[in-house]
């Protein structure tokens, strides 16, 4: 089989379980550069080729994007990059096996699929990108907030590629019940399998001593942005004004979410930017629980990290915890957008404090039980073996070729 890799963390290992199994002959690995990896006599994974091209493109574009005095569409620069990287990956497809892609990335190389007789999958980490879009869109003008000003928004033409990848492959592997149910309305229900991602419980696991303190801490990691719910979470935490406690925002800041902060951020709300794996670990094992306000999710890998880590977590019913979360075992889940049901959660692990680190005990037990990366393996392994006994889609063989500006016209 072609295995397409990205920066998903639950895929790190998947390709030395593959190459083991002798079920992969070729990676396209898209970092910086477009790699290219085949299994040598050892079995052990060797480079092949890398495209400098993709990565010069890439970096030449969102420069020259960056510099121009008015910016409307800040994810433009995405449409020609995925093109081209999708244009560049399609000439590695090997013929007769399984071709497992990822969104907006894939269409070209799903023609050579279907051309060379293979099977293909999309892997969609996400909602259905008009689910995604009509929810970006919500938050915008629930906050007064111009969707050209919103990072999260989705360029147009990369949905109508998106949308004509769903036609043209055989299945698509969704992360979450909730993220099934996005693609219901597009018709497209059929094609979707579940398959639950895993973290590494290993790097993820609660701290060898409990960290003791009096203080409060509540955690969110992640992009701090609209469409991750963080609006609503400092309305939250706002409201509340809970004495002898903190709320952690961790992760990048977005330009849609800045006047926010400064609105709500208080001398007990820390936004500590960017951090490093192991300094994220750090923030759940200071924390009380985590929280995950999104509403508008596949299912927030941050969730499986924090119970790895023995944190309870809040999280809503639109992002994907309905998959993974008890509620009132291992952690709560709330309507999205509800302030008031946040604040009330909030408020019980506050006045429950003691109850938490069994809650966070459970949630360990979880992970341990169904999210592991080798559960997550094991899952994809098995669609894998079934794909391959299905009978080819029938998409269409003869598509017009497409260039960045004329995708999906």
């Amino acid at each position: 089989m072609t295995l397409c890799q990205a920066a998903a963390s639950y895929q790190a290992t998947l390709p030395v379980r593959l190459a083991q199994a002798g079920m992969l002959r070729r990676l396209l690995r898209f970092g910086p550069e477009l790699q290219v990896l085949e299994q040598d006599e050892t079995g052990d994974l060797k480079l092949v080729k890398s495209s400098s091209l993709y990565k010069l493109s890439n970096q030449t574009l969102w420069t020259a994007w960056g510099l121009l005095p008015s910016r409307g569409r800040p994810q433009l620069p995405m449409v020609a990059t995925t093109w081209l990287a999708g244009r560049l990956a399609a000439k590695w497809v090997m013929p007769g096996g399984i071709f497992h892609g990822l969104p907006g990335l894939a269409l070209p190389s799903l023609r050579s699929a279907r051309a060379n007789g293979s099977r293909a999958l999309i892997e969609n980490a996400s909602l259905h990108p008009r689910q995604w879009q009509r929810e970006v869109l919500h938050d915008c003008a629930q906050f007064g907030v111009s969707p050209a000003a919103c990072s999260a928004i989705l360029p147009p033409p990369l949905i109508r590629r998106m949308e004509r990848e769903y036609k043209l492959c055989d299945t698509i592997i969704v992360p979450s019940t909730i993220a099934r149910r996005s693609f219901e309305e597009f018709g497209l229900v059929p094609k979707t399998q579940v398959v639950w991602p895993g973290v590494d419980q290993e790097f993820f696991s609660p701290p060898a001593q409990p960290v003791i303190s009096p203080v409060f801490r509540a955690c969110f990691v992640g992009r701090i942005e609209l469409s991750k719910g963080i609006a609503y979470l400092l309305q939250a935490w706002n409201l509340l004004a809970l004495p002898m406690a903190e709320l952690v925002l961790a992760g990048p800041i977005q330009p849609d979410i800045k006047a926010f902060l400064k609105q709500y951020a208080g001398s007990n709300v820390t936004v500590t930017g960017p951090l490093s794996p192991r300094e994220v670990v750090n923030q759940y094992h200071r924390a009380n629980v985590f929280i995950h306000p999104s509403p508008n999710e596949g299912l927030g890998l941050v969730l499986l990290e924090a119970m790895a880590c023995g944190l309870p977590v809040i999280a809503t019913d639109r992002s994907g915890a309905e998959d993974c979360v008890t509620h009132g075992r291992d952690g709560l889940i709330i309507p999205a957008r509800s302030v008031n049901q946040l604040a009330e959660a909030i408020w019980w692990c506050f006045r429950h404090r003691q109850e938490l680190p069994s809650m966070g005990k459970a949630a360990r037990q979880k992970i341990e039980q169904r999210f592991t990366r080798a559960h997550y393996e094991e899952r994809q392994i098995e669609v894998y073996r079934s794909l391959a006994h299905q009978p080819l889609a029938q998409g269409s063989r003869a598509e017009p070729e497409d260039s960045p500006h004329q995708v999906g016209a």
